[in-house]
């Protein structure tokens, strides 16, 4: 399970970074029979860094959560080849203040 909680966050990570062009710290990814979940610190873009300054924190977690659902595919993929099984369905929360993020996957009954 080591090994898969350490790639899950490795290439979680680089999908953060390249997607949003901000990193993650404080991730924790727990691995269990039946769901990969995964609690992270996300640094905000300067943009989205002036909207919560403004006021507008709602629009950025709107925006944020609308984003994880578009980049689904991706990261099911990351826990599927990490994990070996098939994840059946996926939840994203992100919350701003602080900012952070709950990623959350439900595995599919392992192959007898």
């Amino acid at each position: 399970m080591e090994a898969a909680q350490t790639e899950i966050a490795r290439e979680i990570e680089r999908v953060h970074e390249e997607s949003y062009g901000a990193g993650v710290s404080n991730m924790n990814v727990q691995v269990s029979d039946v769901v990969v979940v995964i609690i992270m610190d996300v640094e905000l873009t300067k943009a989205e860094q002036t909207l919560v300054d403004a006021g507008y924190g709602d629009s950025v977690q709107e925006s944020r959560e609308v984003y994880q659902a578009a980049i689904e595919a991706t990261f099911r993929a990351i826990v599927e080849r990490a994990t070996g099984r098939k994840v059946d369905s996926f939840a994203s929360r992100t919350i701003m203040d602080p900012p952070w993020s709950a990623e959350i996957f439900r595995l599919a009954p392992a192959a007898s």
